[in-house]
């Protein structure tokens, strides 16, 4: 009898803890929304890159695909997505699985997130010495394709909002086959010995020709030079200062705007993971006294 009374009060506890014990609301869509906003947030992403690569309308060729922003777009639009798409559905369908996937994926990347953090303060010559380099190939490749590209785009943007031109300095230019100086390119091509209108210190937009002609070609006479007006104002006409220097001294002034940046990012996965891990702990729980 007294067997029966103590099978009876455990199924009945059961019972209870199945009908009244369920997941947590407070966490369930709280995980559920946070997931949503990232999940279209990375969508918009994924197609604003696809869009852009669309227009580029040149899916075979790979040469600068890591540094072409549209790429960068659509690989950072794809993992968020595909990771807040998990934790969505998993929080609404209360999937222990999905759920799992989505905080194991998060904790992957703030790892990596930390580990490339500390990487780039431990190797700062090596980070600036990579982005110099990678600006090179940028200058090299604008207009290449005869046509505005996003490559193009953030080269501009770069020196026009740093005030800068070149990776290095004003000279880098004279490697992009438009901007090449030699003598006969002097007289036959427009751009020849000069830099993007991005590189002038005013009316970047309204004079288009401002950065032409400011470098003397190779054996270039005094009596030549002083007919070439440009070559003798360039420094009041462009930026002189190189754009990897100007953009890691902003970093430097920055400092504490950035770290802050991102310990607010980390911060957010992290309260993400513990929604994900504490909604699993819930579920396993109830399942364990079904």
């Amino acid at each position: 009898m007294i067997r029966r009374a103590s099978t009876f009060r455990a199924r009945y506890r059961k019972r209870q803890i199945t009908s009244d014990d369920a997941v947590s609301n407070g966490v369930k869509y709280t995980l559920f929304f946070f997931n949503l906003f990232f999940w279209l947030a990375g969508l918009v992403l994924l197609f604003v890159g696809v869009y852009a690569r669309l227009l580029q309308n040149d899916w075979n060729s790979v040469a600068g695909w890591s540094t072409d922003p549209a790429i960068l777009m659509i690989v950072t639009g794809s993992i968020i997505f595909f990771v807040s798409f998990s934790g969505c559905v998993g929080s609404l369908r209360e999937n222990i699985l999905l759920l799992k996937v989505f905080a194991y994926s998060l904790g992957l990347i703030f790892l990596l997130e930390v580990i490339a953090g500390i990487l780039a303060f431990a190797l700062q010559g090596k980070v600036k010495d990579t982005t110099q380099e990678k600006m090179l190939e940028a200058i090299e490749q604008y207009h290449l394709k005869n046509k505005q590209t996003d490559l193009d785009d953030a080269v501009e943007t770069i020196q026009i909002r740093f005030s800068c031109c070149g990776a290095t300095y004003p000279r880098d230019w004279l490697n992009n086959v438009y901007y090449n100086c030699s003598r006969e390119g002097y007289s036959e091509i427009l751009t020849a010995c000069g830099v993007p209108p991005s590189c002038c210190r005013k009316n970047a937009k309204t004079d288009t020709q401002c950065g032409y002609k400011v470098f003397a070609y190779p054996g270039m006479t005094d009596a030549e030079r002083k007919k070439a007006p440009r070559i003798n104002n360039a420094t009041s006409i462009m930026w002189t200062g190189g754009c990897t220097e100007a953009v890691f001294d902003w970093v430097k002034e920055n400092y504490f705007l950035l770290g802050g940046f991102a310990l607010g990012v980390l911060v957010v996965q992290i309260v993400g993971i513990c929604l994900a891990l504490n909604m699993i702990d819930q579920l396993k729980f109830i399942l364990e006294h079904i």
